[in-house]
């Protein structure tokens, strides 16, 4: 899988922000860094999200896409349905202009091909191929499945995504053309490369930064709630693919957003058995209108983003066909974890000193919840014994405790030193060596109390 998010080793500072926030714990922290696991991955992007010192993207299409159009090549764009709730624009007519000016043929809405998706997954239902039916919108729920519970792939919709669809569908129908997809996901990156639907991928946070560089004001006519909304549009906001068509008769339809709620459903899945039950499944919480891309540039998007995309959507359909089949299949990508045995762990937490219940405080400083995940990490190597912060207290104050010990018996080799010099000194003197030898003592005991 490509490597499309690697967090920065110069700004990384000990925080471990990214292996607290990442559920799968596909991180590795060596070297005073953290370390992205790609094997692990399923690039939700909460990493970049929680990270403070921001993180290096692997891949950047805009100077591609600009020299594209330098050349003058017809480049087109298929817009993520979440532009509505991120980008200073009223509809996509207004998109459409702002990009015709940074020298775009054409831009549509990816939402078309949301229909189209949509249309596959009533067909599915219908025809009671499965009991239960996943929605594949969702790249990083997808390899949440392919990579942590491939025996549920049976139920993933073999469907392709709604930016496949519309991208492939812009290729016909422009043939010659620089198929470009904007929107607010990362794992996109990683889709199109694997598909090989479009040709370049671009970010909200690029387009944005390419607007502002290239002087264009987008156009912005105000949102206009027209009767003609179609309701594909709503994809992008939690129940959005559910709502997008009509309920197939027999079936429930459940949404559930955000990996650990995904997580937790998929582990029901497992234990239950499920009848005529289909789940759109979406990785960020919110929906895409809380894509990562969203959240790393301001704060949660989730209640403005889904009132806007509400106010442009509506009940009519596009009336689109795809023309040739959508369907696609799913490979299982395992996770093959060497997990360490009970003996390994408890050797870890007895060098840790976590042995016992009161000493084990599973406080969650080093990112992990449990002082026993913690070991576990350890054990794999994707983990470091100074990432715990009670260690570290413990070893400093022994430290300091071992440097104190020495210093007073250094001081007392000292004082008996220079009480033998006194004393002879005195004794050639013919004095007494009390006032020395009270003051000497008061330096020891000075010593003492500083401990």
């Amino acid at each position: 899988m490509a490597e499309v998010i690697r967090l920065g080793q110069e700004n990384c500072r000990d925080c471990y922000k990214c292996i607290r926030n990442c559920l799968l714990k596909a991180i590795r922290y060596s070297d005073g860094h953290a370390e992205i696991i790609q094997e692990e991955c399923i690039q939700c992007g909460e990493c970049v999200v929680s990270c403070p010192r921001h993180v290096e993207m692997e891949w950047n299409d805009l100077s591609a896409v600009r020299k594209q159009i330098r050349a003058g090549r017809r480049v087109v764009a298929s817009v993520a349905p979440s532009f509505i709730a991120e980008l200073d624009v009223g509809s996509i007519e207004d998109l459409r202009e702002s990009l015709l000016q940074l020298g775009f043929a054409d831009a549509q809405e990816t939402a078309i091909g949301a229909e189209i998706v949509s249309n596959e997954y009533v067909r599915i239902m219908a025809n009671a191929e499965t009991d239960v039916l996943i929605s594949s919108s969702c790249p990083p729920i997808n390899l949440l499945i392919q990579k942590y519970y491939p025996e549920m792939l049976k139920y993933l919709a073999p469907v392709e995504s709604p930016m496949e669809v519309h991208c492939r569908r812009l290729r016909d129908e422009y043939p010659d053309a620089y198929v470009v997809f904007i929107g607010p996901c990362y794992a996109k990156k990683s889709e199109s490369l694997a598909s090989g639907c479009c040709d370049a991928v671009l970010l909200f946070s690029d387009l944005k930064r390419w607007m502002h560089e290239a002087g264009v004001t987008p156009v912005n006519r105000g949102i206009r709630v027209m009767r003609g909304g179609y309701r594909a549009r709503r994809y992008p906001r939690q129940d959005g693919i559910v709502k997008s068509f009509t309920r197939e008769p027999g079936w429930n339809r459940v949404s559930i957003d955000g990996v650990g709620d995904c997580i937790a459903a998929l582990e029901e899945i497992r234990q239950c058995k499920l009848t005529k039950v289909f789940l759109e499944m979406t990785a960020c919480e919110g929906s895409c209108v809380n894509g990562p891309d969203i959240r790393s540039n301001r704060y949660e998007n989730r209640i403005r983003g889904t009132v806007v995309v509400n106010s442009y959507a509506g009940e009519n359909d596009y009336g689109v066909t795809a023309g040739r089949s959508i369907r696609r299949s799913f490979e299982p990508l395992p996770v093959d974890r060497m997990l360490p045995t009970e003996e390994e762990i408890e050797r870890v937490l007895v060098k840790m000193g976590k042995d016992t219940a009161d000493t084990a405080l599973n406080c969650g400083c080093c990112g992990y919840p449990t002082c026993r995940e913690m070991a576990s990490a350890l054990c794999q190597g994707k983990a470091q014994m100074d990432m715990c912060l009670p260690y570290l207290r413990e070893r400093a104050e022994r430290h300091s405790r071992e440097v104190v010990d020495n210093t007073l018996e250094a001081a007392d080799k000292v004082i008996e030193k220079q009480m033998r010099v006194v004393q002879n000194i005195a004794s050639i003197l013919g004095e007494t060596t009390a006032e020395t030898k009270v003051m000497l003592v008061r330096l020891k005991e000075a010593i003492q109390d500083s401990e």
